[in-house]
This record gives structure tokens, sequence and C-alpha cells, in this order.
């Protein structure tokens, strides 16, 4: 068992677990006695689980339905797990639909009554079925989006969004915790400048990154721009990911932003992500790029993985 496995408190018991990976419990029990595939730890209560245990096993349930005998690939790395889990499922078994599978009527219906666990089942049932890039974008940003719309127009108020955030953090921490590698040449690192506390995207950012294959390091939130610069140096990074999501404290926020750009060793490429990131072009001159969709952010990520590999 390797630690990364182990990483993270136990706190799950088996039917929890069940209901957030989809797996049923006989099974969960096979693939634990049978194969070893996970340890889980005990107490007078049963089986307990990890957030890492739980990663693992949707990047099993993954591989299995991409075509994986389970007795073959159970005591894999995580690694090669993902990698497995990331190749096309077989002719006869169709990839799902996402827009068919994603109830977000549910999921807020759930949210207005304040229901975590029915928020939690619904978003770890997508994780066990999408690849993580497709999670991303067809199912959380979605979810933020509407979520943000419902409570300008008075259909919900702060604590829901607060609910729906932390639910979608443990989901892509865990993530995140699993596709963790250290020994990789190219390194990321993730924050927001002083002032802007919305995180969802840039740890999304830093899960797709691990994803590829490339090292990350997710520094958080609300930085102020000397301890993003002193980040950036000590951890020997490659990139510098900023999100921004706030278009307001125009001069504060430029000013740390020009900061960030005055500091930053010049080996460090700068990339500003989110629906503000064009707000501030200015601020950045030509130093940084501007990444304002999705499908902008996964090519850059895509050049430098494949950076990676020619090295």
């Amino acid at each position: 068992m390797t630690n990364e496995q182990r990483s993270g408190h136990a706190q799950y018991p088996i039917r929890a677990v069940s209901k957030l990976t989809g797996i049923g419990i006989d099974t969960l029990r096979a693939w634990e006695r049978r194969y070893r595939a996970i340890t889980p730890t005990r107490d007078d209560r049963g089986r307990l689980y990890s957030g890492a245990d739980v990663a693992r096993l949707r990047l099993l349930q993954l591989a299995v339905a991409a075509g994986h005998r389970v007795g073959r690939i159970a005591t894999l790395p995580n690694d090669e797990l993902q990698g497995l889990a990331a190749a096309p499922p077989p002719a006869s078994s169709p990839s799902p639909h996402v827009r068919a599978d994603f109830d977000a009527s549910r999921l807020h219906a759930a949210l207005l009554r304040f229901d975590s666990v029915a928020i939690d089942q619904e978003f770890s049932r997508m994780a066990a079925a999408l690849p993580p890039e497709d999670l991303v974008r067809d199912v959380l940003l979605p979810a933020v989006r509407e979520v943000g719309k419902r409570w300008n127009h008075r259909r919900g108020g702060i604590a829901h969004e607060h609910l729906i955030s932390s639910t979608m953090q443990h989901l892509l921490g865990s993530f995140l915790r699993v596709y963790a590698r250290r020994d990789l040449p190219t390194r990321l690192l993730f924050a927001t400048p002083s002032g802007d506390r919305h995180e969802l995207g840039i740890l999304a950012g830093a899960m797709l990154a691990a994803n590829r294959g490339l090292a990350v390091s997710y520094l958080g939130p609300d930085l102020p721009a000397s301890e993003i610069i002193a980040a950036a140096k000590l951890a020997n990074a490659h990139v510098l990911v900023l999100g921004i999501t706030l278009r307001d404290g125009a001069a504060p926020r430029e000013q740390s932003l020009r900061a960030i750009v005055r500091g930053l060793p010049p080996r460090v490429e700068l990339w500003v992500c989110g629906p503000a990131a064009t707000r501030w072009v200015r601020a950045l001159g030509f130093r940084g790029l501007t990444l304002t969709d999705f499908d902008a952010y996964i090519e850059q990520l895509d050049r430098v993985a494949q950076r990676n590999t020619q090295r």
C-alpha cells in the first residue's frame, strides 16, 4: 500500500463510500478482500475509508468501465490507473452523455434544503462516470454559474453558494491528492491574488494540470503579491497560474498584479485565468497570458505537457 493511498484522515464508513462512489457494498468488500485494492482502517464501528481511498476507488471504477478486469489492475499505482481510466471504452460500451446524465434540477432541489449528502452523491456519481476534463467543464463549472445566477435573482443565499463550494472543494482536493506527483520536471503554481477568495477555478485548474502529468503546487486563494513571488522562486516554478474572478477593487488589484509582474522571475510563465482576466490586461502588459475560457486553458496545459515529454 502506497503512501498516497493512505493519505488523508480516515472518515467514511463503507455505506457512505458506496453512496459516494456508486460501487455496491459487496463489490467494495470483494475488491478489498480478494484483490487488496485498498486497505481501510478499522474501529469499533467497522471499516473507515479516507478521502484518498474514495478517489482511488473512483479511478478503479473508471478503469473497469473502460474494459479492464479489476483482478488485473487492483494493485496498480494511481498514476497507472489514471492512464487506464482515460483510455476510450470498448465500442460496445458507449461513453455516457453528460447533458443527459447530469440532473441539475435534482442538485438544486438538494441545495434548497441544504442536503449536503445528496449534493455530494450527485457530484460523486458524475465523477465516477466522467473523465476529469468533462467533469469540470460540463458539470462543476456550470453548477457554480447556476448557483451564482440563482443568488443574483434572490432564489438562493450565500449559504447555498458556500455549501456547493465546500462539496466541490472536497471532491477536487481528493482528485488532486491522487494525481499529485513530485518527480516531474515542470511545476505549476496556482493561487488567487489578495482580495479574491473564489478558489474553485484554480483548484479545478490544478487538478486538471496534475491529471495531465504536471507537477502542481496549490497555494490557495487571497495571497499577497510578495508571498506569491516568494513561493514561485522557492518552488522553482515554471508557470504561475492566477485565478481572478472579481472585476471590482480596480486600484488595489492592479497594484498587486503589477507587483507580481515586476517580481516574478523572467523564466516563469504567467497565466491569468477566469471570467475577469481581460479586465487586467493593461496591468499585465506583455508579461502574461490571459485565458478567459476553458478550452484556452486546456490548450496551454497540453502545450506544457507536450514540452514535458520532449525533455
